[in-house]
């Protein structure tokens, strides 16, 4: 037993839910634990617990389920902090998900999602989110800073986009809107980009040239000039 109480709070979740991380005491302890239940609409109870043990800027994220038929208790270490939680059916076939979104402590706050997803109430399976790959269209100027949150069947990801010569605090491309869809995958249900706001080419063709000039014939770039487009 600890020589602290832990208090614990609860709160149920129906349908779609967002829910903001809330300290469960004014414990100096850095290991006190938050712990909240969310019910599916079917009656299954998703019990999502976070810990600090080495510091507020990681975190140890426990899931356990009850009323399953096979339930699931899983504990990942070493995670960004939890920002936001939803409970919602993507894939509209009866069953809601789990969608775990988390983000990373600094200047950035880059975010990520830890989802979950029932296999018809048997079983719970994790859903794989998409990491951002170097030269993904999707997030050129990307630094961070989403908000994720439910829209219809949809998980919609929103960040600022930042031009050449941007500071953290004033990004000037606007902003961006991803859409995410849950579909089936070969190994597990995985959420997929299938809207995007991003205008076509977004400049990644003239941001190149400029990086190459040295490298591109005089040739070509007269005729560049000549479209107006250098």
């Amino acid at each position: 037993m600890r020589g602290v109480t832990l208090s614990v709070w609860f709160a149920v979740a129906m349908s779609v839910s967002t829910v903001a991380p809330v300290l469960a005491s004014q414990s100096k302890d850095s290991a006190t634990e938050v712990s909240r239940a969310y019910r599916t609409k079917t009656g299954k109870t998703i019990i999502v617990s976070e810990t600090h043990p080495v510091g507020r800027s990681l975190s140890t994220i426990e899931i356990r389920t009850t009323g399953f038929e096979h339930n699931f208790h899983e504990i990942y270490e070493d995670r960004d902090p939890i920002s936001d939680v939803f409970v919602a059916d993507l894939d509209g076939n009866g069953f809601d998900e789990i969608y775990i979104v988390t983000k990373s402590a600094g200047s950035g706050s880059y975010g990520s999602v830890l989802g979950f997803a029932s296999n018809k109430d048997k079983s719970l399976s994790m859903i794989h989110f998409p990491e951002i790959r170097e030269g993904d269209a999707h997030f050129q100027g990307y630094r961070g800073h989403d908000t994720f949150k439910i829209e219809g069947q949809k998980l919609v990801r929103i960040f600022p986009v930042y031009n050449k010569g941007d500071t953290n605090g004033n990004p000037t491309g606007g902003r961006r809107k991803l859409v995410y869809g849950l579909v089936p995958g070969e190994a597990m249900w995985q959420l997929k980009v299938e809207e995007s706001d991003v205008p076509m080419g977004q400049g990644r063709l003239l941001d190149c040239i400029a990086e190459n000039e040295a490298k591109i014939s005089r040739r070509c770039l007269d005729a560049l000039k000549e479209t107006g487009l250098k």
